[in-house]
């Protein structure tokens, strides 16, 4: 039910053509020591060759983390979260990378019919993650939508029982399935930092 709040983070989907989602991801590297835990769902940026959480909604994502593998004390551990401060070496991140791909991902507050189908870009609500589940507390922030240039963009509610947009109650905490504008491969320049709004040539 979505009557709830329990942001969980982005779950790959499906890719925006329609095509089913082959759960397929790159590797990035972690730098040892890194002092931010990265959970699985959590949006994802690389800042000077590394993985890092993104901390503000302006700034770029490279995709979304999905787990990561590190060796600590000699020992090759795969976790679903980054601990953060860990030392390790060999460290890599799993992200789900696709500029094309939809993300399955629930809404902080209310949201509508007319938000959706593309109608609205959204930033991101960075709230915490859980260190006993490894999984994230990002979610969509329904006050912020836009039709400037925001995270993400509303493509549809998903399709399960108890999530009708059409229904106040099963509405106010509506899963929604969303495309990264701020996207890495929907800008020119290689920033951290979001372009301007018009700047996406390729979205």
């Amino acid at each position: 039910m979505t009557t709830t709040k329990s942001l969980f983070g982005f779950r790959p989907s499906r890719k925006r053509a329609g095509n089913v989602n082959n759960s397929a991801t790159n590797e990035y590297p972690i730098a040892s020591a890194y002092a931010a835990n990265i959970f699985t769902g959590d949006l994802v940026r690389i800042n000077a060759g590394n993985v890092e959480v993104i901390t503000t909604t302006t700034e770029v994502a490279q995709g979304v983390f999905m787990g990561c593998r590190y060796v600590a004390n000699g020992e090759q551990r795969w976790s679903k979260y980054w601990p953060s401060g860990t030392s390790a070496t060999d460290a890599y991140a799993m992200i789900a990378d696709d500029s094309r791909a939809v993300f399955e991902v629930q809404a902080d507050a209310s949201v509508t019919a007319g938000d959706l189908y593309g109608s609205q870009n959204f930033a991101v609500t960075l709230g915490s993650g859980s260190t006993f589940t490894g999984m994230s507390g990002h979610g969509v922030q329904a006050a912020g939508r836009t039709s400037t240039i925001a995270m993400v963009r509303s493509l549809d509610s998903v399709n399960e029982p108890g999530n009708d947009v059409a229904d106040a109650f099963e509405r106010a905490y509506l899963k929604m399935n969303v495309r990264i504008v701020q996207h890495t491969d929907n800008f020119h320049d290689a920033t951290v930092t979001a372009p301007t709004s018009g700047a996406d040539p390729v979205f």
